[in-house]
This record gives structure tokens, C-alpha cells and sequence, in this order.
């Protein structure tokens, strides 16, 4: 435990102070030996901010929206010690969350609502009725004040993990509006990290990527890297390419690793709603993401409504049919070299 994060979090980490609810610091911002400024924002929102602003982009890095997705968590709190303990210094605008701490808590997905549906730029204070939604409005306030400090790239990483096994175990989802030059850079840095495949989507959405990418101009990505397990069971070393690369980008550290392959790409063809409790997908629940179905095979039906594939190479991904109803409860993506097909029954 370092002097800095004494004053900050009192004699806890920063994830233990987060999950504290009545933990109160010394102080609310410190200067590290790197003439970086940290100051604690918020519960679980934590600053970094160099004094020279040369060449400085602005990054978010976000975990803990599910509660239940811990090894994300896990790394942000290494990298943050390991900030404060001088091994890895800072040379960019940083912006940690720690989105929904109660749930971390509780080592459960929500508290009462999906929050990764809430981040919703037309929210107010008369929309304040749940835990999530209350904190997705501090966060997007947060989110809003740290880009629109920026004077040069902004950047959202949102680190989940998912709910069941994937064929492609660490990808990215990307809603950037635009293909741009820049995002084309992000995605060969994701192949160096081992990210394997990015499923491109314009749609507009509630999750806290859109949110940044959409209404903040930042260019976003939410990140799964592997599967949902407890706090203690995450094997990181799994995820060493990822520890590695997000220490290279805070730190600015431009020298090329390894060659990597690039992902994967892909493109979201639909985004199946539960409309009724009728709803049902059809295949197996053990069945993975990613996996490929095949022409005619339906995905899931809903009362006298359904989806059937169309087009060869569609794939699922996040099938959840036990949402909220109005809620999404399945993606349908393609590799990018197929045609699209209108496969709406």
C-alpha cells in the first residue's frame, strides 16, 4: 500500500474502497513522482491526468457494468496499484470506472436492471428510479466532463466478460458510426491483444460504448475477454495479452509487439427483441457464441413471429432469453463477406 493510495482510499485498494460504500479517503486527489495528478471523482471513478498535456489522448477504461463479469475488474485493479506503486506510469488521460460497485458487491449481474441498457443520453432526474439508472447518469456525467476535456484522441475500452462459452473466446463489439482510418488502427492494436474477431454495429443502442462512441465522439469498443466466473477463479494469465496491451497504451509505449493476426470481422444482421413471455430461442443453451447455423434453421419465436436464417454464415451471439421483455434477447451477426437477405419470418 502506497502513500498516494492512503490518501485516496484510506487502507484499502482501490477496488476494496469501491466496494465499500461507506469508505472515505484523506484526500481526493494526489500528485504521483511521474507529475501525474490523481483524484477520485466519484465511488469507483478514479482520474489520472499528466501535467504535460503534449501529444496526450484521452482514454476511458470501464469494467464492473455486470457485477458478476470479475476478471476485468481484477485487471483494472492490478493496473491501477500498479500505477500508484510507480511500475507502470501514465502518460495519457485516464478515466477509470468501476460502473456498478452494488452489484459487484452482491456478485450479481444487476441489482434490479440490466445497466448496460441505460445509458441513454435523453435520461433526466424524473427517469431516476433504480440503483443503475441513478448511477448510469453520474457515469455519463463523468464520462461527458472527461471528453469534453480532450484536445486530442478519445478512447473507450468497456471490458465485459460473457455469459456463456464462445467460439471466439476474447472479441470486441464496435459501434462507431464510421469506418475511419483511426478505427482501422484500433482494431490491428485488439489483434495484437488477442482479440480475435470485431462484430461492427450502427444500431443505436444504450450500452455505455454506444454512449461514449455515439454522443461523445470517442471511438469506443465493448471488449469480451472469455467467460464470467467469481472473484479469485479468472485465470488473467489467459489474458496476458490484454494486461500487456492496455499497460502499453496507458503507459504510450508506441514499440510494435509481435506481429498478430487481425481479427475476424463481422456485422450485426439483426437484434432479436422479446416482445411476450412466449419467447423462446431454439437451440441448446449450452450452445456457444459465434456458432454457425445454416440456411432455413430457426433461431428463435416469439407467439406467431420468429427468425429463421436466410443466408449462410449467420451466427449468434449473447442469446439470453430470460431479458426483460422489450429488451434484446439475441444478436445475429455475419462475416463481412456475405450479401444480407431479408430472413425475417
Amino acid at each position: 500500500m502506497t502513500d498516494y493510495q492512503q490518501q485516496l482510499f484510506g487502507n484499502q485498494s482501490f477496488l476494496g474502497a469501491t466496494l465499500d460504500s461507506a469508505a472515505q479517503g484523506r484526500s481526493n486527489s494526489v500528485r504521483l513522482a511521474d507529475d501525474v495528478v490523481a483524484e477520485l471523482w466519484d465511488r469507483g471513478v478514479l482520474s489520472f491526468r499528466p501535467l504535460d498535456q503534449r501529444s496526450a489522448d484521452s482514454i476511458l477504461l470501464s469494467v464492473g457494468v455486470h457485477g458478476d463479469e470479475t476478471a476485468p475488474i481484477e485487471i483494472i485493479d492490478q493496473l491501477v496499484s500498479d500505477i500508484f506503486s510507480g511500475k507502470l506510469w501514465v502518460k495519457h488521460n485516464l478515466l477509470i470506472v468501476m460502473a456498478n460497485p452494488d452489484a459487484m458487491n452482491a456478485n450479481c449481474r444487476q441489482v434490479d436492471e440490466n445497466m448496460n441498457r441505460l445509458f441513454n443520453n435523453d435520461f433526466n432526474s424524473t427517469d431516476e428510479d433504480s440503483p443503475e439508472r441513478r448511477r448510469c447518469i453520474g457515469l455519463m456525467n463523468h464520462s461527458r466532463d472527461f471528453f469534453n476535456q480532450a484536445t486530442a484522441g478519445k478512447f473507450h475500452y468497456d471490458l465485459h466478460t460473457t455469459i456463456r462459452d464462445s467460439r471466439c473466446e476474447k472479441f470486441a463489439m464496435s459501434p462507431n458510426v464510421s469506418w475511419s482510418s483511426q478505427l482501422k488502427e484500433q482494431c490491428s492494436m485488439l489483434g495484437q491483444w488477442g482479440v480475435e474477431a470485431v462484430v461492427k454495429t450502427n444500431k443505436q443502442s444504450a450500452t455505455y460504448s454506444a454512449f461514449t462512441a455515439q454522443h461523445l465522439g470517442a471511438i469506443s469498443f465493448t471488449l469480451e475477454l472469455g467467460k464470467a466466473r467469481p472473484f479469485g477463479e479468472n485465470d488473467l494469465a489467459t489474458l496476458s495479452g490484454v494486461i500487456s496491451g492496455l499497460n502499453r497504451l496507458v503507459s504510450g509505449d508506441t514499440q510494435a509487439p509481435l506481429a498478430a493476426k487481425l481479427p475476424k470481422s463481422f456485422t450485426v444482421a439483426a437484434e432479436i427483441i422479446k416482445h411476450s413471455h412466449r419467447f423462446q430461442l431454439c437451440f441448446a443453451s449450452t450452445t456457444a457464441n459465434f456458432t454457425e447455423f445454416t440456411v432455413g434453421d430457426q433461431l428463435a419465436v416469439d407467439g406467431n413471429h420468429g427468425y429463421t436464417v436466410a443466408v449462410d454464415g449467420e451466427r449468434i451471439l449473447f442469446p439470453n432469453e430470460n431479458v426483460a421483455i422489450g429488451q434484446r434477447a439475441l444478436v445475429v451477426i455475419r462475416p463481412d463477406n456475405t450479401t444480407k437477405a431479408d430472413n425475417h419470418e
